[in-house]
């Protein structure tokens, strides 16, 4: 996958050339103070005479050493070579394409990851995930008694972010567990991808209950097509707090006990290719099973970068001569004379 990117920028291929403009301090201190006390001494009988040259050439008094400041500015840029670089970086990019298979049911209301429940934590921690994986195209499959492609691979972050960001549990009656079905169309989705590396990245706190493929065989199908599978499992042991509204409409909690078959996530991480499969019981841990995978499923990069300059010392030049030529000009036209 081709990725291309454009960033433009002024540089100085001679910068040493700016001591050059140490010059012009000197030349005003000259100008100013050292060059008109030698200027020659003219003697007036009427003094109403001299108000009217001073009058007169007032305006123009500091024009000449503005513009030897300016021609002195302009050739210094001129010859310090200023150019318009575009950088062009262009990069291959050996991808991996992630299909994240994120469990629904209705389980994931378990709230033993406190203050958030398990299906809060989870969206937080493939977020983060989402969002360090710029160069790789990531894809979402829900599920819970049935499965459902969120999102296909793509590389459009903003979509991604929206759409799991809005992740809800599966409605009663639909809430149960079908990780084989939840496999099975992240494959279907991954099988053609050209990418160099595919994985499913499959996050569940429970046991298959529900779907058509058994979870074992969508792993091996997974492994057909070169597919690696991380299994993640999360929740507590034992009983749980799980909330439940009671006959005043008020939120109560509830001590339940969430089946869990941790044996068959070793299994599909065993098939899958990934050894076993992580289990995280808070969220710290959770974070830090997603931190090993990204560690673990790096993108190859290689990058070709090339510089395009554009000279503009010739601009810089033109403006020089025309002010050298302003200077002649007005040496000629405003030239101090006595009427």
């Amino acid at each position: 996958m081709w990725k291309k990117r454009r960033r433009a920028m002024y540089n100085f291929l001679y910068p040493q050339w700016f001591f050059l403009l140490l010059v012009i301090p000197l030349l005003i201190w000259y100008d100013i103070y050292y060059f008109r006390k030698k200027t020659p001494k003219i003697y007036f009988s009427n003094l109403k005479l001299l108000k009217v040259i001073q009058k007169r050439n007032s305006i123009f008094k500091y024009l000449p050493i503005i513009l030897k400041c300016l021609i002195i500015l302009f050739i210094t840029i001129a010859l310090a070579r200023p150019r318009h670089t575009l950088e062009r970086r262009e990069h291959t990019t050996y991808g991996v394409d992630i299909m994240l298979v994120i469990d629904i049911s209705g389980s994931m209301l378990a709230v033993d990851f406190r203050p958030l429940n398990r299906m809060e934590v989870a969206k937080q921690v493939a977020l983060d995930f989402i969002n360090r994986r710029r160069d790789d195209r990531i894809g979402v499959v829900t599920f819970a008694t049935f499965a459902h492609t969120l999102v296909p691979l793509t590389n459009d972050f903003n979509v991604l972010n929206k759409v799991v960001s809005g992740i809800t549990i599966a409605p009663p009656g639909r809430d149960q567990t079908a990780i084989g079905n939840g496999i099975g169309i992240a494959v279907n989705r991954l099988k053609d991808s050209p990418a160099e590396s595919k994985i499913i990245i499959l996050l569940t706190d429970g046991a298959n209950n529900a779907g058509q493929i058994d979870p074992i065989q969508a792993a091996e199908i997974a492994r057909t097509f070169d597919i690696r599978v991380y299994a993640v499992g999360m929740g507590s042991h034992g009983l749980v707090d799980f909330p439940f509204v009671d006959a005043f409409g008020r939120r109560r909690y509830q001590q339940v006990h969430i089946e869990f078959c941790i044996d068959t996530l070793h299994r599909i991480a065993e098939i899958g290719g990934t050894g076993r499969a992580a289990m995280a019981t808070s969220t710290q841990e959770l974070q830090a099973i997603f931190d090993e995978i990204d560690r673990l499923e790096k993108t190859e990069i290689t990058a070709n970068v090339h510089f395009e300059h554009r000279e503009m010392f010739i601009y810089f030049l033109y403006v020089a001569v025309a002010l050298l030529f302003i200077k002649i000009m007005t040496r000629s036209l405003f030239r101090m004379s006595l009427p």
